[in-house]
């Protein structure tokens, strides 16, 4: 499982477990299969636009309504919407990256530290990261529940009452 600039999931799912999202036009291939993605609208948000977007650096709490991991890249061009294949955002789902800072996750002792924590993505250029260095908080979703050392990967489940599924809006 690379891991170069994305997410991965570590849980094994079938393919009945995802979903294809309208992406809007304006670019070409908007999503990249690995990326996290959230609905278009804001919270709260009226009407419900029904579109999936990539979500950005910082992302990862209650302010986004996280549809889940690209599994595919979109299809979108400049001229016409397309389309994303995304993993739904499932209670227990568990997911692999990089964390941001390696010297956060380079012994067991700082991953076994780091489980529970809540957390948000970061995205340096062009490289998606889970930001162990980010203050905890009741806010965000990315939770941190283990990781390989030696990789300085980072396992985590995202919290379900950030998702399109079970969204609840931050205060």
């Amino acid at each position: 499982m690379a891991l170069l600039n994305s997410f991965a999931l570590v849980t094994q799912m079938d393919g009945a477990f995802s979903k294809n999202w309208v992406v809007d036009s304006g670019g070409v291939g908007t999503i990249a299969a690995g990326t996290p993605t959230k609905a278009a609208d804001a919270a709260a948000a009226s009407p419900y636009l029904g579109t999936a977007i990539p979500m950005v650096d910082g992302d990862g709490d209650t302010a986004d309504r996280f549809t889940g991991i690209a599994k595919s890249t979109s299809s979108d061009t400049a001229a016409a919407d397309g389309a994303v294949q995304i993993w739904l955002p499932l209670a227990g789902i568990i997911y692999q990256g990089k964390a941001k800072t390696a010297s956060t996750a380079d012994t067991q002792a700082e991953i076994d530290a780091l489980s529970g924590k809540r957390v948000v993505f970061d995205l340096t250029s062009t490289t998606w990261s889970v930001d162990a260095a980010a203050t905890d908080a009741v806010a965000n979703c990315v939770v941190i529940i283990g990781g390989d050392y030696r990789k300085n990967t980072l396992q985590f489940v995202y919290s379900t009452k950030g998702t399109v599924l079970d969204f609840c809006i931050s205060a």
